[in-house]
């Protein structure tokens, strides 16, 4: 059956190819897209011309094979306001990856709305102060919130006023489109990116393990953009057990999160975070606490087993963390799945990807980019002249 796109469709199906590639050949870019070269020919000189993205020539792959090679351009600039780990980050950087600007602000836990307000407002105006000056226009600006809910008018998680913000926005950078959203619509988007143009079969069910927990249903997002998200950090195991920080008892987060692993290691969450994928090899880990490390990530596995008896998604993969054990010791996720998960582990299939701790804004900054190539790639004055017209 012929693939039937739009013009709109199909430049984002390009630069989407592009985002996830890191760069291509003509003729890997068009197999990439299911179209000809010759039906992409007018699409790319028309990104090229609007500055979008770059061709430069290369050592061609094989004998005979093409020499340009296609990538995002470095010359456009994107924005991100992260919230993880009790702290604020806000970043600019290009669309190719490049991080051009970082400032992190403390939002240490039990701070006031007015605090967080101040905090943000502060950091979107000095975000705006740092890109003014050196002629930097913002294509776009991405905003990661640890439980956003648009039919919220604060986070449970982060006691951020989505109003206060949003009028910060409109007089810091009031030209620049913003997209307020989930911090797990942020990490999934980043993952999708770390994996490439390649696809698990496709949707999955994707667990990130930090210092928050939260889990997205990924349906092709390379092509449709569609993240459904879903706090399984806030799941109930036991109504009688920890405080968690949205304000419940017993949640699963104050159990697997970084928070309760640095607690059974002794050790600094900060210290722990910034050790990666290195941590268990760093730290000198007792056998009572590997016990106990295999009985929290259980409670994890029974608490994915259970979403999945919700959901028809047969693919997980999770990060943060966990991956960073041996695989005897992950085993237990799986052991857990089954004995939760109605038909147990039938058709199930599990991977662990890197912990991808300490890394922010990436997320940001991924989600920023990818905001911009769904709306295929339209530069800020492009959309102006069609709103003047």
């Amino acid at each position: 059956m012929r693939l039937v796109r739009s013009r709109h469709d199909t430049r984002s199906a390009i630069l989407g190819y592009l985002w996830c590639s890191g760069g291509s050949f003509r003729p890997d870019l068009a197999a990439g897209v299911a179209l000809t070269e010759a039906s992409i020919s007018r699409i790319i000189s028309d990104l090229k011309a609007e500055g979008v993205i770059e061709e430069t020539r290369r050592a061609a792959p094989y004998r005979g094979g093409p020499s340009l090679f296609i990538t995002l351009s470095n010359a456009i600039s994107v924005a991100a306001i992260e919230i993880s780990n009790n702290r604020l980050y806000a970043a600019i950087g290009t669309l190719a990856g490049e991080t051009l600007y970082a400032e992190r602000y403390d939002l240490p836990d039990g701070i006031g709305a007015a605090a967080v307000t101040a905090t943000v407002t502060r950091a979107v105006c000095e975000l705006g102060s740092w890109a003014a000056p050196r002629g930097i226009v913002l294509e776009q600006l991405a905003v990661s919130i640890p439980g956003y809910d648009p039919d919220l008018r604060a986070s449970p998680i982060v006691p951020l006023d989505v109003a206060a913000l949003a009028d910060a926005l409109q007089r810091e950078l009031p030209e620049t489109p913003a997209r307020l959203t989930n911090s797990m619509v942020a990490r999934a988007v980043a993952h999708r990116l770390q994996m490439g143009t390649g696809v698990l079969g496709g949707s999955y069910f994707f667990v990130f393990v930090g210092h928050g927990v939260g889990a997205a249903i990924v349906d092709e997002l390379a092509e449709s953009g569609d993240v459904e998200t879903c706090e399984i950090g806030h799941v109930v195991i036991d109504r009688g057990g920890r405080c968690c920080r949205c304000g419940h008892g017993g949640c699963l987060e104050p159990y697997v999160s970084t928070v309760a692993l640095a607690d059974i290691l002794q050790v600094q969450e900060s210290d722990l975070i910034g050790r990666g994928d290195r941590w268990p090899d760093d730290y000198d880990i007792s056998p009572a606490a590997r016990a106990e490390i295999k009985a929290r990530l259980g409670l994890l596995g029974l608490a994915i087993g259970n979403a999945l008896n919700l959901t028809r998604q047969r693919n997980v993969v999770i990060a943060g963390w966990p991956g960073a054990l041996p695989a005897e010791d992950r085993a237990v996720v799986m052991e857990a799945i089954g004995a939760s998960r109605l038909g147990g582990l039938q058709g199930i299939a599990l991977t662990f990807s890197t912990a991808s701790l300490g890394r922010e804004p990436v997320s940001g900054l991924a989600l920023a980019a990818f905001s911009f190539i769904r709306r295929s790639g339209a530069r800020r004055a492009q959309q102006q002249q069609l709103i003047s017209n």
